[in-house]
């Protein structure tokens, strides 16, 4: 068995050698050598310079390049600013979002540059139960919506026929089954009340997706929203969701279909997760903060 000489390396880290058991000092001639030939710096010219700050630079251009690419058409991540998607998604957690799943578009690309109108690379292949990112539908009373981008849960697709009764789903006749969860208390930030939530487990109708747990308050159980006469989706169009059914702007109420064109991408799993009120740039909060039992877990 090899066994390590410790005092014998940390002798030769002070700057001696050993041999046959003696500690012999080392030249400082040696020290000189290695000093040249681990820490030279050599002076570069004026035009090696020159060389070194182009290479560098076209080093950056084509990184920024590629990683704007791989974020407009590939993957990219959104914060969740709302409780619309709760418990599904928590303010705070951060999605990965799928971009080449649904194709391309202008809004595949940051602030949407009008460059072309349409999809490409569209497969037609948005399932009911898809949780997606999408640019808000053109809003003629509010026009700064359009910049917002949202995250819902894919309900109908076109041509299917929509209706909530009861807060029950129903899709071409079929009604979703609901089994009864939980019931637990949900502080609304925006107007500082606790409402009672009822939870269940939703299983989609005329969908392959795996069951997923939506809330409904007590005290909306009569909510329009909830009573939503039956209508049929647009070809072209989605009809989509929160799972947060009553603290939700969506297809039932101010939201309308959702065009094809403005679908950016599917939510496939939770890539970070922080609690509410920490913003990413304070790193310093970051640690006591940070939900783990959230990350990288699968969006259902």
């Amino acid at each position: 068995m090899i066994k390590l000489n410790v005092s014998a390396v940390k002798a030769y880290l002070k700057g001696k050698f050993f041999e046959g058991g003696e500690l012999l000092p080392v030249d400082a001639d040696y020290f000189a050598y290695l000093k040249e030939r681990f820490f030279r710096k050599e002076e570069m010219t004026l035009e090696e310079k020159k060389e070194k700050f182009k290479s560098d630079l076209k080093f950056c251009a084509w990184f920024t390049v590629i990683f704007l690419l791989f974020r407009f058409f590939v993957y990219d991540w959104y914060i969740v600013p709302s409780c619309s998607m709760v418990p599904t998604l928590l303010i705070g957690d951060m999605p990965f979002v799928e971009k080449f799943a649904y194709g391309i578009s202008k809004h595949s690309i940051w602030f949407s540059p009008n460059l072309f109108s349409g999809r490409f690379f569209f497969r037609n292949n948005v399932k009911r139960g898809d949780v997606i990112v999408f640019k808000h539908p053109h809003d003629l009373l509010n026009p700064a919506n359009d910049d917002l981008n949202l995250i819902k849960r894919v309900i109908a697709l076109p041509g299917d026929r929509v209706s909530v009764e009861n807060g029950v789903i129903s899709v071409n006749g079929v009604k979703a089954e609901l089994t009864y969860k939980e019931e637990v208390n949900y502080y609304d930030y925006t107007n500082g009340k606790t409402y009672i939530i009822q939870r269940y487990e939703e299983k989609l109708p005329l969908s392959d997706t795996p069951v997923h747990t939506v809330g409904y308050i007590d005290e909306m159980k009569n909510s329009r929203a909830n009573h939503f006469r039956e209508v049929t989706v647009p070809e072209g169009h989605y009809f989509v969701m929160g799972d947060n059914r009553d603290c939700s702007k969506d297809s039932r109420c101010g939201l309308g279909f959702v065009p094809e064109e403005n679908l950016m991408g599917r939510a496939i799993f939770k890539v970070y997760s922080i609690d509410k009120g920490v913003k990413l740039w304070e790193f310093w909060r970051w640690f006591q903060n940070i939900r783990y039992d959230r990350l990288l877990k699968s969006i259902d």
